[in-house]
């Protein structure tokens, strides 16, 4: 079996939110298209929003979408990532924190940040 691969919906942002995470989590985007571009008949004005979309780090992928129904909300899932390099956690952190809320300061090995989108992070190390 393959790893799970977390899918995020978002309502409109998730062009900025998919840039967002490639460079807080020293990625790329792989994968950025629009519903305009994609096999089925949207109305002019969703030919903008995001159809499908990928960011990669490293053995990390995360892939996302917008959703027209999407109500609003913030995310409802926490997404778990662990650090060999504290030091990497600490940017990593901070990046999410920027402009987002800290929910459980670095103290030992587990942090929690939901980023300016909505999304809970879990950040571990061993130590």
């Amino acid at each position: 079996m393959n790893p799970v691969i977390p899918y995020l919906t978002f309502p409109g942002t998730c062009r900025e939110a998919m840039n967002f995470y490639a460079d807080a989590l020293e990625g790329e985007v792989t994968v950025m298209t629009t519903m305009g571009e994609s096999p089925i008949p949207v109305p002019p004005e969703a030919q903008a929003a995001i159809f499908n979309s990928e960011v990669r780090s490293g053995d990390l992928v995360l892939k996302a979408s917008d959703n027209p129904e999407h109500d609003g909300a913030t995310s409802s899932i926490s997404l778990y990532l662990h650090f060999d390099d504290t030091a990497q956690r600490q940017v990593t952190f901070d990046r999410f924190a920027s402009q987002g809320t800290v929910l459980f300061p670095i103290d030992g090995p587990f942090a929690m940040v939901e980023d300016r989108f909505g999304t809970r992070w879990m950040l571990t190390t061993d130590g």
